[in-house]
């Protein structure tokens, strides 16, 4: 068990190097982007990708299947069962990845009369569409390897592929844009790093599980079934992902204006960054669980459960505090005022859903190792279609901040009322046992630095980013001294005798 639990927390750091890594380059990136291509540009970039996003649902949750076949394979020596597995999902996928390039092509067709983009940015549109296109084909097929490299819980190498990728996106983005192009050969660049990204990745592959053996011929009926039992349920919930996450700014664009969906974007990336930071713990989780349960280890599940939520919340609670409370003053000084007003408002939005969402994650990830997540998927996709109805109604009438409640209200019920009942049932807790024991002490312990967060803001402003930084540095300690005090007990018991283990072992 203690070698598990340091496994999963070597696994959350590396993810978290690569995020932050991802996070810093989104921070500078996405300014100089902006104000080098304009609202408008930007705003049909932000479409384009949306658009082009929704192709990824053909997937069908198959890259959810590989992770879980083949670390249950490889943890039980089965490696003709994970062959099969994840050479039937290359099989169904390459076909997917043709399917891909003809509705790229028709969605270029008619993506500047759907969104009445400007005429001067239309021809570049369609060929920066026929480009993420390309990319996502190559993604769907060749990256389903990415599945094998999750499900032997090497992270790490996962981030430093991932870190390659992005060094050389970052790289080309900056040249082309420097010389004055735009959003075609920002197209071009994403290409190209996805190219060098999957090559590296099958070659990682190869080298980490040498005995996985992929074939391209038709596989067994069993094996797609099996596959599918698992996948058709992960699918619905990548449908309704995108149709929470994606569709918002799609919304935008057709019912308010383009250029809004910049101001909505700002907003919105502070959220997807910060989710990027917490999926990249949620993420190890899978495997973890997926091994506990082919182990029977019920025990260790929940410790999981628990110790995961916590410290989930734990990491998310001082960045969502952090930005509702003082959103319009970072944006302010990230993007420029003209933006601190509208996007700040949405960002409060949007935040206030995510204060649950993320006390969800680890019960999500659970759900999936344990092919148990039916139920997660028929919630997703409800939530989905309440979010799109809402959004589209709320959006005509309030305008991008319509858009932001629609997609608040439908999200804090799922998160409040049926994740943590279902949750319950599977790790062997009541409905209040979770929120009051596994949840309410780290939001309870958030709120001294909600009140000192409020009051800087209030008192002493920031007038660079430097200052905001350190203000938020200073006021770090607050929150954690509480946690530290609100588990004091777990902390001498449990998690200090752990890191004495590691340090021991270390020597």
């Amino acid at each position: 068990m203690e070698l598990r639990v340091r496994h999963i927390a070597r696994n959350v750091l590396f993810n978290w190097f690569g995020t932050i890594a991802n996070l810093a380059v989104g921070f500078f990136l996405s300014p100089f982007i902006i104000h080098r291509l304009g609202n408008v540009a930007y705003g049909v970039w932000v479409l384009a990708i949306g658009v082009v996003a929704y192709l990824g649902l053909l997937d069908l949750g198959m890259q959810s299947a590989v992770l879980r076949f083949v670390s249950k394979g490889h943890t039980q020596n089965d490696h003709q069962g994970a062959s099969e597995a994840i050479s039937a999902a290359l099989w169904v996928r390459l076909q997917i990845s043709a399917l891909i390039l003809v509705l790229s092509a028709g969605l270029a067709a008619v993506f500047p009369l759907i969104f009445k983009v400007p005429v001067e940015l239309a021809s570049d549109a369609r060929k920066a569409i026929l480009l993420i296109g390309i990319k996502m084909a190559i993604t769907m097929s060749i990256g389903v390897v990415a599945g094998v490299i999750s499900a032997l819980n090497r992270y790490d190498l996962q981030n430093y592929l991932s870190m390659v990728q992005t060094a050389v996106r970052v790289i080309g983005v900056v040249a082309v844009l420097r010389t004055g192009h735009g959003i075609v050969a920002i197209a071009v660049c994403e290409l190209i790093a996805v190219l060098i990204y999957n090559a590296l990745l099958v070659w990682v592959a190869h080298r980490l599980y040498p005995q996985l053996q992929i074939l391209l011929n038709k596989p067994k009926r069993e094996t797609l079934k099996r596959i599918w039992t698992y996948s058709s349920y992960a699918f619905l919930t990548t449908v309704a992902v995108q149709l929470i996450y994606q569709t918002d700014t799609i919304v935008v664009g057709k019912f308010v204006s383009v250029a809004a969906v910049t101001y909505y974007a700002i907003a919105y990336s502070l959220c997807a960054y910060t989710s990027q930071a917490i999926n990249s713990m949620g993420a190890t989780f899978v495997p973890a669980a997926s091994t506990y349960e082919a182990a029977g280890d019920t025990n260790s599940l929940l410790m999981l459960y628990k110790n995961g939520t916590r410290a989930t919340l734990a990491v998310s609670l001082p960045i969502l505090i952090t930005l509702m409370v003082r959103g319009r003053n970072f944006i302010g000084l990230w993007m420029g005022p003209q933006y601190s007003q509208s996007s700040g408002t949405v960002l409060i939005i949007l935040c206030s859903a995510f204060l649950f969402v993320f006390a969800n994650r680890t019960a999500q990830a659970i759900a999936f190792g344990v092919e148990k997540h039916k139920m997660g998927a028929i919630w997703a996709i409800g939530e989905g279609v309440v979010n799109l109805t809402l959004s589209i109604i709320l959006g005509r009438r309030y305008g991008m901040y319509g858009v932001a409640i629609g997609t608040m209200v439908p999200s804090l019920f799922v998160n409040l009322i049926l994740w943590p009942g279902y949750i319950s049932k599977l790790v062997g807790l009541s409905y209040s046992e979770v929120v009051w024991k596994v949840w309410a002490p780290v939001y309870l312990s958030s709120i001294p630095f909600a009140i000192a967060t409020y009051i800087v803001n209030v008192r002493f402003p920031a007038h660079n980013l430097m200052v905001f930084f350190l203000q938020i540095i200073a006021a770090l300690p607050i929150f954690f001294i509480t946690i530290g005090l609100v588990f004091h007990s777990y902390v001498r018991s449990e998690l200090l005798p752990k890191l004495k283990y590691a340090m021991l072992d270390r020597k």
